[in-house]
């Protein structure tokens, strides 16, 4: 097995397939073979299958070039079950592709399989009862992260080099700093979420993993277009582009202690910060701690609560004992609330729109951990306070991509760079730099 074939990125393995050094379908079965090997001990993959290869040179002119991806199990891939994570859906055959799938295959990209993840994507673990729980490939019986766990675990181990995971308050960046690599949530409506199993309408996000910030960039090219079928789609093609080389101020919270982030990532996130100087960028802290996490905490998980009972209300009435005792919790807990709960719940999240807007008048972006602590046992409580960083992009549709920050802690971390609505693609050619700046080379973890 070529573990240094299968440690490159995805841009490297369509150079190399373009140079005709290894084929597509070569690379393919060298990945299957770790899946095999390595999955059993991750448990990353839900079902997978060696994808079909027609012609030898069938992807010859496309973009990705016959390249695999894994998808997590809420996205419809034709040919598959999207199950959510959930024992209720276990028979549920996707009809068609999801629409960033099409996209996807259009340009020449191969499924591997579905990915683990929490259930429902309503949770920030991977722990699943229904499935088993996904370990993170850098510690095992650990948490990789959620709900996208089985997403960054792939990626991380190697098993593919892209992933799909989706992001509702964090749960495709929290895995990604987890498990030491990269995550992009686009900006809403940039990506259709058309073809997906809802967890909330307005803060849903379906976006890549990747082990490198170009292949986040080459993802995004092809995922984000209009959707006429996707009714929060967005042509953001007629959008003003955002430059950096006028506004060069990043903005980073002050007292990260304060807002509970663990003394560790406060001390790694500090001597990361550098780097951004040296690529030309002035520092300018702000009060963060005025913003009311906790309230936007409950209101977002309210709406979560709510939009999953409509999405599931017909197992909830005719199969209830197949959810979880987790989840029947979750969704239960909306029967004591009020129209005018959720109403105000929508009203709380509102003002992460207006608190982005003033910071925004201040600098071009900001930069903060993206995770408050590292990852932690399955057999440990779950911090209450795990998504309060991230969630605020989610809360005010803005894009933000993940960054492993650089450290000598074995267990990874990231930081997350959050940008106004529209300026994704501003934000991952600033972790492009950062990458091609800091020399930055994900390595797999030996996984025993």
């Amino acid at each position: 097995m070529d573990i240094a074939l299968l440690s490159q990125d995805v841009s490297t393995h369509i150079a190399l397939i373009k140079d005709k050094q290894i084929s597509a379908r070569e690379l393919a079965a060298e990945q299957h073979a770790l899946i095999e090997r390595l999955n059993p001990k991750i448990n990353a993959f839900i079902r997978y299958q060696m994808p079909e290869f027609p012609q030898p040179t069938s992807f010859e002119k496309s973009l990705f070039q016959g390249v695999c991806i894994g998808v997590k199990d809420n996205i419809d891939v034709q040919g598959f079950v999207t199950t959510a994570g959930m024992a209720t859906r276990i028979d549920r055959h996707a009809k068609q592709d999801a629409f960033v799938i099409n996209r996807l295959r259009q340009t020449g990209v191969q499924v591997m399989g579905k990915l683990n993840m929490h259930e429902g994507a309503l949770g920030a673990t991977n722990k699943n009862e229904h499935f088993g729980n996904c370990h993170n490939p850098h510690k095992h019986g650990f948490t990789p992260g959620g709900s996208s766990g089985g997403s960054a675990a792939a990626v991380a181990s190697g098993m593919v080099g892209l992933s799909l995971g989706t992001d509702t308050m964090g749960s495709l960046r929290i895995p990604a700093a987890y498990c030491g690599i990269f995550g992009f949530k686009p900006s809403r409506g940039a990506v259709s979420n058309y073809g997906s199993v809802t967890c909330s309408r307005v803060m849903d996000n379906i976006g890549p993993i990747a082990r490198s910030a170009r292949d986040l960039v080459l993802a995004a090219s092809v995922m984000q277009a209009f959707d006429e079928n996707c009714a929060s789609s967005i042509d953001f093609s007629a959008f003003n582009r955002l430059s950096y080389n006028d506004n060069k101020v990043l903005l980073v919270p002050e007292n990260l202690e304060q807002l509970g982030v663990a003394a560790d990532i406060a001390a790694d996130f500090a001597a990361n910060i550098p780097v951004f100087r040296d690529l030309g960028f002035s520092i300018q802290y702000f009060d963060f701690s005025n913003y009311e996490f906790a309230a936007a905490r409950r209101a977002g998980l309210l709406l979560c609560e709510a939009d999953m009972r409509v999405e599931h209300q017909d197992d909830w009435q005719n199969n209830p004992l197949q959810f979880s005792n987790y989840m029947r919790g979750m969704l239960s807990y909306i029967e004591r609330k009020s129209p005018m709960d959720i109403m105000q719940s929508e009203r709380i999240l509102d003002k992460a729109k207006i608190f982005a807007r003033q910071l925004f008048k201040q600098g071009c972006a900001i930069l903060m951990p993206t995770v408050l602590q590292r990852a932690f046992s399955f057999d440990d409580p779950v911090p209450a306070n795990q998504a309060d960083l991230t969630s605020f992009a989610n809360q005010a549709g803005l894009p933000a991509v993940s960054l492993p920050m650089l450290s000598d802690s074995p267990l990874p971390a990231g930081m997350q760079i959050m940008g106004p609505l529209g300026s994704d693609s501003q934000l991952l050619h600033l972790a492009e730099r950062w990458q091609e700046h800091t020399s930055f080379r994900y390595t797999l973890p030996a996984i025993e």
